[in-house]
């Protein structure tokens, strides 16, 4: 598939077939994600596969998904034949800007850059997950309350979230979706913040 069409047919999908996930796409998957940048090449990102039926039921208990149901929704986690968990490690980083082509200091992090990278690790799972014709959904740490433990994750490393990975079904959209996307001048600035610079070059709205 074309990046561009993987790019605007990505959404964020609630509810799944029982049909299976081919083991092969979920190594492609999973190895985009793999791939993804990182400061200092730390590489502080993780997944935790989750395929047993009672450990994704037991993630969609942890989510709450009976009250999620209960207000029209479907149960988007537990019919997900496929979690992947996203994890950072901030450790990882401390330690690799310690050692000696890092200045051996441990870094100033005026932004927690490991949150980033695990972001753009998830971003890339969703997209790959696209590209192999599937569906993927993602549900933030906050809304899975001890699933670390459930995971026996160690100490310093800390769940990012969970993609849902499956073969899309007819779900509710998200009544957020109203809003509609920004315009294109209220997100992209030309030079500096304000600046629409249609003119002498600059950006266009593509079509």
């Amino acid at each position: 598939m074309e990046f561009a069409d993987v790019v605007r047919r990505r959404r964020m999908v609630r509810n799944y077939t029982s049909e299976p996930v081919d083991e092969a796409a979920l190594a492609r998957i999973l190895d985009a994600g793999r791939r993804a940048p990182s400061a200092g090449f730390s590489q502080g990102h993780s997944f935790v596969v989750v395929r047993d039926a009672a450990s994704r039921r037991r993630i969609a208990e942890l989510a709450g998904e009976d009250g999620y149901v209960g207000k029209g929704f479907d149960p988007w986690i537990s019919s997900a034949p496929v979690h992947v968990v996203v994890c950072v490690s901030e450790q990882r980083y401390r330690d690799r800007y310690r050692e000696p082509d890092k200045g051996g200091g441990g870094g100033e992090w005026p932004v927690p850059y490991w949150w980033v990278d695990a972001g753009a690790a998830m971003m890339l799972l969703l997209l790959a997950a696209v590209d192999e014709g599937l569906g993927a959904g993602f549900l933030g740490a906050h809304a899975v309350a001890d699933l670390g433990s459930h995971l026996g994750l160690p100490a310093d490393v800390r769940v990012v979230g969970v993609v849902t990975l499956g073969h899309p079904a007819p779900d509710r959209r998200s009544g957020s979706l109203a809003r509609g996307r920004r315009p294109w001048d209220g997100v992209v600035h030309q030079e500096r913040w304000g600046g629409i610079g249609r003119t002498g070059g600059g950006f266009r709205d593509p079509v």
